[in-house]
Formats: C-alpha cells, structure tokens, sequence
C-alpha cells in the first residue's frame, strides 16, 4: 500500500524489510526520506493503512503520519 498526496508531492508507503520487519516510508518534495519502524510485528496491516490513508491527507503529512499510528497504538521508532 502506497499513497501520493493530492496537494503536494509528498508519498507514504508501507515496506517490509529484511527479516519481515514492516517499515512505512515517507518521501517528501526535495528528496527528504523518513523511514518509520513498525515495532510491534504483530501490528495490523489494516490498521497502518488506515493510518497512511488518514495521515497523507494532512497538510504536514509526516505528522499527520506518526500521530496516526501511535492513535491507534501502533509503536514506531524513526529509522533512518
């Protein structure tokens, strides 16, 4: 799941990394990467799409993000 900002170009998406650790990534205009560890694996991949759904229609989208996942008490830790 991934998800493109309708009034900016900024982009979410959810990733599973090495060992099946899930990652959801931001991209921001300029080039800016945050990636965001999912904590918990046994975090529902419903629940962080809704989060991704809600949050890349923020206008800080990165916030907007983050403060969606710990609502719905999914733990994350920045990443990169």
């Amino acid at each position: 799941m991934a998800y493109h900002a309708k009034n900016s170009s900024d982009f979410v998406g959810l990733r599973t990394a090495f060992g099946g650790r899930k990652q959801v990534v931001y991209d921001a205009n300029g080039g800016r990467r945050v990636v965001l560890e999912i904590c918990d694996p046994t975090a529902s991949e419903a629940q962080i799409d809704e989060a991704l759904k809600e949050g890349i229609n923020t206008s800080n989208v990165l916030r907007g993000v983050i403060t969606a996942l710990r609502a719905r008490d999914i733990p994350i830790d920045i990443a990169s």
